[in-house]
């Protein structure tokens, strides 16, 4: 065997142990449309290098369709950066999960909060039955202090979830983390919701190819959420159809932040609608707002 073909396959006798010494970690974000995501090399986010746009019925409301293209996609974006034996944190679409705040009536917190919430059994008006869900719970701050104790719960549906353990695996790769979407915007945005007075209403538009997510805090609890047009006028319209919606809900607000993600269409028109500017959030240097949560949630940045 030549000296080449020696160095060769010695690096391939080390590549298992070197993995397991000095373990890499990708962070990537999963969308029905793309795939983005950057390497974390010694704890701080590289600039972002996996990424791919996904044809037209690859993935759809955050179900991986074509699971073995998915894949080997996924595999060779991995191989692509050298981090084929990295361990994977992914975030799932937004799609893929819905949200709901719970509010322990008996004042308590329970010690196991996934079985009780399943012994229980409320109505929650998801679109699945409960006992076909895989359940995620992120403990939310009393609002107002006294008030009794509330937990986020995350649910996506079990086919859901193992269709993209499937697409992991069949890729190679070491999962490590499927995270709903909504856990992670809620860890990026923890400040800006424990910095908000009781009496303001945090108002968040994420602007996507299609459509612009509409996203209401309120006592740092997600309160309201929706699907409007891209931009221009119409946006304009139906945010403040929503906004004089929810007032009615919660008559003691008296100011309003306005976040965004990226530029909007007809953005000036929007603030002046308003009366106030839109602060567009700084996630640098993750490559969304979503993998920014994902590693503050995480503890990897």
């Amino acid at each position: 065997m030549e000296l080449s073909g020696l160095l060769e396959d010695l690096q391939d006798r080390l590549r298992p142990l070197k993995a397991q010494m000095f373990p890499q970690q990708v962070l990537l974000e999963l969308q029905d449309t793309a795939l983005c995501g950057q390497v974390l090399k010694d704890g701080a986010p590289l600039p972002v290098s996996l990424e791919a746009p996904l044809p037209a019925l690859t993935c759809r409301e955050g179900m991986p369709l074509e699971r073995e293209p998915l894949g080997d996609l996924i595999g060779d974006l991995l191989v692509n950066e050298n981090q084929q034996d990295a361990y994977v944190h992914a975030v799932l679409p937004f799609e893929a999960a819905h949200w709901r705040v719970i509010v322990w009536s008996d004042g308590e917190m329970p010690a196991d909060p996934e079985a009780e919430l399943r012994r229980i059994d409320p109505e929650l008006n998801l679109p699945f039955p409960l006992e076909e869900a895989y359940l995620d719970f992120q403990t939310l701050p009393a609002s107002p202090p006294q008030s009794l104790p509330k937990m986020l719960m995350v649910a996506s549906p079990r086919k859901l979830v193992d269709g993209w353990i499937e697409v992991f695996s069949l890729a190679g790769a070491k999962l490590d983390r499927l995270a709903p979407a909504q856990s992670c915007l809620l860890a990026a945005l923890a400040e800006e919701l424990e910095a908000a007075p009781p009496d303001r209403l945090l108002v968040l538009l994420v602007p996507e190819d299609f459509e612009c997510k509409l996203l209401l805090f309120h006592h740092g609890l997600p309160v309201f959420e929706r699907s409007l047009p891209i931009g221009g006028e119409d946006l304009v319209d139906e945010l403040k159809r929503c906004l004089v919606f929810y007032h009615r809900q919660a008559p003691e607000l008296r100011s309003l932040r306005l976040l965004i993600t990226a530029e909007i269409s007809g953005q000036e028109q929007l603030e002046e609608a308003l009366g106030v500017p839109a602060r567009q959030l700084d996630f640098q240097p993750y490559g969304s707002l979503l993998l920014q949560g994902l590693a503050a949630q995480r503890g990897l940045g």
